[in-house]
């Protein structure tokens, strides 16, 4: 059941429900295995399959095509872009400021003689409105300080201290009272945690501070950090990861 809560907008002076995405995103691997159920397509090659689903996609679309998915609907390329009066002004590069994908659900007419779309329309959506106290915090990572050197390009100092800044970052052990965790993964095995750090000079809300690891070796590394902090007195259910900008230890 997808939720929502009740929004103001301050500008136009009205209250609405907006749909609020709770938890962490479900990762490719759930998604195979729940196909791997309904079909007879093994776990292990469905994962392959939605590995390169992706650069196929983008294959087509770069060629001026739109791609349809059955069941599923349309993705195409589209632009933000700004507009200028005079036609000798126009200039594709400055005017495009984004490249978006538009993503249309496909649709299937019914009896009724009205269309259905996919996702959408498949089954009955009931909106639940979630308890403000139950909504989980949005969690971001905005920057990365090397405190030793006052460094913000991404280089930390082993043995130094390092400061995260964001919205969202308290880290919470699952107990609700405990720490959670800074994680350190190298490039030889990108999966494998190769340090751990669970104290912290700083560690609320928006800003945490720890010292980097002196034993760590130079080089590039991808920080995650793990808490079960929702925003409220509850902690979650299940470890929530937040991803960090790669680092290089120096």
């Amino acid at each position: 059941m997808p939720f929502y809560k009740k929004a103001y907008n301050k500008q136009h002076e009205v209250y609405y429900p907006r749909a609020v995405v709770q938890g962490k995103p479900v990762e490719t691997e759930t998604i195979a295995k729940d196909l791997a159920k309904i079909s007879t397509v093994s776990n292990s090659d469905v994962q392959a399959v939605l590995g390169d689903i992706a650069g196929v996609i983008h294959a087509r679309m770069s060629q001026g095509k739109s791609v349809h998915i059955k069941g599923l609907g349309y993705f195409r390329y589209t632009l933000a872009t700004t507009g200028v009066k005079n036609l000798e002004d126009f200039d594709f590069a400055k005017q495009v400021k984004a490249v978006r994908v538009e993503f249309v659900p496909e649709r299937e007419k019914i009896t009724s003689g009205t269309y259905s779309r996919a996702l959408v329309d498949s089954e009955q959506l009931e909106w639940i409105e979630i308890n403000p106290a139950e909504e989980e915090v949005e969690s971001i990572v905005e920057e990365i300080l090397d405190v030793t050197t006052g460094k913000t390009d991404g280089t930390l100092t082993r043995k130094g201290m390092a400061k995260i800044s964001g919205k969202g970052l308290y880290l919470l052990g699952a107990d609700g009272v405990g720490n959670g965790a800074v994680q350190f993964y190298g490039e030889l095995i990108p999966t494998q945690v190769v340090e751990t750090v669970t104290l912290f000079a700083m560690n609320d809300d928006k800003t945490i501070v720890f010292q980097v690891p002196e034993d760590l070796a130079e080089g590039k590394y991808r920080i995650t950090l793990e808490t079960y902090y929702s925003g409220s007195d509850t902690p979650l259910e299940e470890v929530k990861v937040i991803e960090c900008p790669e680092v290089t230890l120096v």
